[in-house]
């Protein structure tokens, strides 16, 4: 395997969230059983990722801010986002997230590391250090799958010479 940093380069789908209890209770899904989501690592060292539930109960209207901040409370319970910078430890395989910006304003500032792992076009993820999630002190597992590149500018050019 070459340099990790060129193995996750892309855009990632989500394909599971788990959360398992640092104490070995019960595994749970706190973003639902089937939720959507993406991750992008750039080449320039710059990550961001959106986790959501598959299927959220929409807003009263689509002015975001005439919500109650019930529903937009609720709908906050639901959504794990991020960005920042990132790094690379090719020893421990790991991803180390500088997060700058993030929807849970506590992240700020913090780094937050993940043990990679791959299979195939499949990127595992886990916590290294615990999180606090639902009053415990949990490890977060992700389960992403690259997402195949668009075509390349220089090919569109090559498939509209095939079609004419």
């Amino acid at each position: 395997m070459g340099s990790l940093k060129n193995e996750i380069i892309g855009t990632w789908k989500l394909l599971s969230y788990i959360e398992v209890p640092v104490g070995g209770e019960e595994y749970v899904f706190p973003i639902g059983t089937n939720p959507k989501g993406i991750l992008i690592f750039s080449p320039d060292g710059y990550m961001s990722v959106q986790i959501s539930v598959k299927n959220p109960i929409k807003f009263d209207t689509e002015d975001r801010l005439s919500q109650t901040d019930e529903k937009i409370a609720a709908r906050s319970k639901k959504y794990i986002a991020f960005t920042g910078k990132y790094s690379i430890d090719n020893v421990l395989c790991h991803v180390i997230y500088h997060i700058d910006t993030s929807l849970n304003p506590n992240w700020e500032g913090i780094t937050q590391v993940r043990k990679l792992d791959f299979e195939a076009d499949i990127l595992y993820q886990k916590s290294v250090e615990p999180i606090s999630s639902n009053g415990q002190m949990v490890h977060a597992y992700m389960t992403w799958q690259r997402v195949p590149k668009a075509i390349e500018v220089d090919s569109i050019g090559e498939r509209l010479e095939e079609l004419y």
